[in-house]
């Protein structure tokens, strides 16, 4: 044997790049990681301020912030004994916030642009647990029912999916949702783990969804840091688009197919919501629709009765309020669900007209 054989068996081999822990130390640096990760949320929270006026919505550009979303949901409820929950008809997506539903009912705006029944199911699931003992409007938007499509039964490229970190990764299957196998995990974990969704926030909340790299390749000029510093933009009060009738933009009637409550997907997921929050302690009161009737063909606008009626009594029969306002005025919708501003004054009246609306809405009969 040579004297380098010896040498090599003799001594470790040297490492410059590398810490050696032994057992003992990597369970002491694991925890210490783990319990950094852990603070970083509450110490995120102190660090950035978050100041939400009266009308506060969750900025456009930041729908798919959830950690913000899960911020906003703890503040609603602390500081507002009404929430009102569901998609850009809640949300306002032809308004200003001081003209949604929510304002003329006095409410906190809990809507999120796209969240369909699916994607809604996940986020009131994961970030929604602070809505608890509260009283709550959930809108039911039929717009999602409208054919297999919107209902998440078809696949492939006809499928078009909304909040995709939202729906449900392993069971019930959705055939509308084609993701990896690896990314369900890593979307399953993420939502445990608080310090990944506060690094999403972070990346929408200072560079607009992109990753570190691809915003300084787009901004060679700005410092990371100090977009980071800045905090986000919670100013923003414009409607998303333009707030012109669906008359004149010239959108012409509809024949949809529809798909009846029994065979929907999205009315399973819907009632799952329905179910959570009432599991929680929540007095909750649905409003299916109004839904633009005028844009629809009269073939149409008969198979959608027959799908709202199918609604109603299913909701009746789980012991549900609930109400199916009428149609509003033709010119009072942007499209075939939301309504213009004039709409959104118009509805809160039509719901509190409503006799069960009107004994949800008392307080002396609150628990």
């Amino acid at each position: 044997m040579t004297q380098t054989d010896t040498q090599t068996d003799a001594a470790p081999m040297e490492t410059s790049n590398a810490v050696v822990l032994s057992p003992r130390q990597a369970l002491v640096a694991g925890a210490l990681v783990l319990a950094a990760l852990a603070a970083a949320g509450p110490a995120w929270k102190q660090a950035e301020p978050f100041a939400p006026g009266r009308d506060f919505r969750l900025p456009y550009p930041l729908s798919e912030d959830y950690w913000l979303y899960d911020r906003w949901a703890d503040r609603a409820a602390e500081r507002a004994d009404l929430l009102v929950v569901g998609d850009s008809v809640v949300w306002g997506h032809f308004v200003a916030p001081d003209q949604t539903l929510s304002h003329h009912l006095g409410g906190a705006n809990l809507g999120v642009d796209g969240t369909h029944p699916a994607a809604l199911a996940g986020l009131v699931r994961w970030y929604g647990r602070g809505i608890a003992g509260r009283r709550v409007v959930l809108h039911c938007n039929p717009l999602w029912m409208v054919s297999k499509r919107r209902d998440l039964q078809v696949a492939g490229k006809e499928s078009r999916l909304n909040h995709p970190r939202l729906v449900a990764q392993l069971r019930p299957a959705i055939p509308g949702y084609d993701a990896k196998y690896s990314e369900r995990i890593s979307i399953c974990v993420e939502r445990v783990l608080g310090f990944r969704n506060l690094a999403r926030h972070v990346q929408w909340s200072r560079f607009g969804g992109a990753d570190l790299a691809a915003w300084t390749v787009r901004h060679p000029r700005r410092c990371a840091a100090g977009a980071v510093a800045a905090g986000p933009d919670l100013s923003d009060r414009r409607p998303v688009k333009r707030p012109v009738s669906w008359l004149e933009k010239g959108i012409g009637r509809q024949d949809f197919p529809w798909v009846q409550p029994d065979e929907s997907l999205q009315w399973r997921f819907f009632v799952e919501t329905l179910e959570r929050l009432r599991g929680r302690g929540n007095r909750v009161f649905v409003v299916v629709g109004p839904l633009n009737e005028h844009l629809l063909t009269d073939a149409s606008r008969r198979r959608y009765a027959a799908v709202k009626d199918g609604m109603l009594r299913r909701l009746e029969g789980m012991g549900v309020p609930c109400a199916a306002p009428a149609p509003l005025p033709s010119a009072e919708y942007a499209d075939a669900s939301h309504p213009l501003a004039a709409g959104y004054a118009r509805l809160a009246e039509m719901l509190r007209a409503d006799e069960a609306f009107a004994a949800f809405d008392t307080p002396e009969t609150q628990p």
